[in-house]
């Protein structure tokens, strides 16, 4: 008799719901702590985690970096580098920024520039780099788009035009002296290597020894190569290397536009 009583009195008694396991408090949908302070992190990150740049502008012209980001600040993201060496930093992300760089507007000297340009071409195909330059007569402004196989916007002009260019995809470079032509445009590796060495004041005997090439070798490349920037001479080419060697002065670094 006591067992039944026994047996109906544990019947009536409330048990904890979940049966013999460990209580939920909010419900056993509610993730654990450990599990909230992961996902809040992972938003915290995402937050943080920088948005790919679309275009890089290496410049030290505050004026035409003001007037170019308040443009562009609504269409692309443009980000501000004062040389070419921060610019490879963001060369990792993918796919790769547009690369704007103001020849005027920097402390290295223009053939320096040129060289680092050609160099990421070889390192990375593809790569989208536009040169900005001003007032440099026909012959300068042709060795540029040569040296450089990429596209030379001239400066100095309104902001809604240049900004025009800007947005316009990558194209071939058009020439400027009439006796270029689409095959002989940019310049051969091997043009480049006895133009900087002519830049850096070794004699034509000593680069022709360093290439293991004959005298009149050197002597034929550079009239070649001045010929087709309509130079008169040997001479006027070693004198526009020798004046795209130098650094631009510092008063030439914020122009006004």
């Amino acid at each position: 008799m006591s067992e039944h009583l026994y047996s109906a009195a544990r019947k009536r008694r409330p048990r904890r719901p979940g049966g013999d396991g460990p209580a939920w408090p909010c419900g056993p949908a509610i993730p654990l702590i450990f599990d909230r302070l992961e996902s809040l992190q992972q938003q915290i990150n995402a937050v943080r985690r920088p948005k790919p740049v679309d275009m890089l502008l290496i410049t030290h012209d505050r004026y035409l970096s003001l007037a170019l980001t308040q443009y562009l600040s609504k269409r692309i993201r443009t980000h501000i580098c004062p040389s070419p060496e921060e610019a490879e930093s963001f060369f990792r992300q993918t796919p790769l920024p547009r690369i704007v760089i103001d020849l005027d507007g920097i402390t290295l000297p223009v053939l320096r520039t040129l060289d680092t340009v050609r160099s990421w071409h070889k390192k990375r195909p593809g790569i989208s780099i536009t040169l900005l330059t001003s007032t440099r007569n026909p012959t300068t402004f042709s060795f540029i788009a040569a040296a450089a196989g990429c596209r030379v916007i001239e400066r100095h002009q309104e902001i809604v035009i240049l900004l025009y260019l800007l947005m316009q995809r990558p194209c071939s470079p058009r020439p400027i002296q009439a006796n270029y032509t689409r095959a002989n445009d940019n310049l051969s590796p091997r043009e480049w290597s006895i133009l900087m060495q002519v830049a850096s004041g070794r004699s034509f005997k000593a680069i022709a020894s360093s290439l293991e090439k004959p005298y009149h070798s050197v002597v034929y490349t550079l009239g070649r190569v001045a010929g087709r920037l309509g130079l008169n001479n040997r001479k006027a080419l070693v004198y526009l290397l020798h004046e795209l060697s130098m650094a631009p002065a510092e008063k030439h670094l914020f122009v006004t536009r």
